[in-house]
C-alpha cells in the first residue's frame, strides 16, 4: 500500500487521530484504540486478509471442516497466538448489529466493546464499505464474518478480542446485518477469544503476506469514517 496517513484513495485505509480507527476488512470489521502504531493496523489488516482469503480458498474446495478453526490455525502461524476463549452468550433477537454488539459488551471488557460498537453502527453511515462487507461474508446460504477490536498490550503485542459469526440463512439474501435475525438467520454459532498478537513475530513474514494480498487490497478494504 501507499501512504494511507491521511487520506483515502481506492481501497486505501484512512489512519485517524483522536479516535479509534476501523475499516471493512473482507468479511471482517476491525478497530483500534489510540496506541496502536500504523504499522501496527498494517499487519492486522493484512495478517487477518491472509487468513481469510486462505480460509475461504479450502473452504470452497471442501478441504475446511470447521471455519474458524482453520482461519485461527493460519493467523497462530502469523502471530496471532496465547489465545483465550470466551464464552459467548445468546444471540437473541432483533437487529443482527445489536446482537453482536449486545454478545461482544457481555462478554468482552469495555476497552474492546467500545470501539466494537462504534466501528459496527458506523457501518450503517458507510454503504460502500458495507456492500463489501455483507458480499464477502455470505456464500449461497450461509455467512461468517468476525468483529475484530484491537488494543496495545506491550511493545510488540498488541491484544485482540476475536468474535466469530456463522450463519444459516432461510432464503438467499443479499442483506443481514441491518436486518431482524428472526427473518434472515435459521441457525448461527459464535465463537469468541482474546488473542495476543506477536508483531515481531510477524514481521518475519510481513513481505510474503503482502504480496499474497497486495492484489486483492482494492476489493476488500473500505475505510470507515468514524
Amino acid at each position: 500500500m501507499n501512504d494511507m496517513g491521511g487520506r483515502s484513495t481506492d481501497g486505501q485505509l484512512l489512519r485517524h487521530s483522536g479516535t479509534p480507527a476501523a475499516a471493512v476488512v473482507g468479511g471482517s470489521i476491525v478497530s483500534f484504540d489510540g496506541g496502536l502504531s500504523f504499522q501496527d493496523r498494517e499487519d492486522i489488516y493484512l495478517s487477518n486478509l491472509y487468513a481469510q482469503l486462505a480460509t475461504r480458498s479450502a473452504y470452497k474446495d471442501g478441504l475446511v471442516g470447521n471455519w474458524f478453526d482453520y482461519y485461527k490455525n493460519k493467523l497462530r502461524y502469523l502471530g496471532w497466538d496465547s489465545a483465550r476463549p470466551v464464552s459467548a452468550g445468546r444471540a437473541g433477537q432483533g437487529l443482527m448489529v445489536d446482537s453482536v454488539s449486545r454478545q461482544i459488551s457481555r462478554s468482552f471488557d469495555e476497552r474492546f466493546s467500545r470501539q466494537a460498537s462504534q466501528a459496527l453502527g458506523t457501518l450503517r453511515r458507510n454503504p460502500d464499505a458495507l456492500e463489501v462487507f455483507e458480499r464477502t461474508s455470505l456464500m449461497r446460504d450461509t455467512g461468517c464474518f468476525q468483529v475484530i477490536p484491537c488494543t496495545s498490550k506491550s511493545s510488540g503485542r498488541i491484544e485482540i478480542g476475536l468474535y466469530h459469526k456463522q450463519f444459516r440463512t432461510r432464503r438467499t439474501v443479499s442483506r443481514f446485518l441491518f436486518w431482524p435475525i428472526e427473518d434472515v438467520v435459521e441457525s448461527s454459532q459464535e465463537e469468541m477469544a482474546v488473542i495476543t498478537f506477536n508483531t515481531l513475530h510477524y514481521a518475519t513474514f510481513r513481505e510474503k503476506v503482502a504480496a499474497a494480498v497486495m492484489s486483492e487490497t482494492v476489493r476488500h478494504l473500505h475505510a470507515l469514517e468514524l
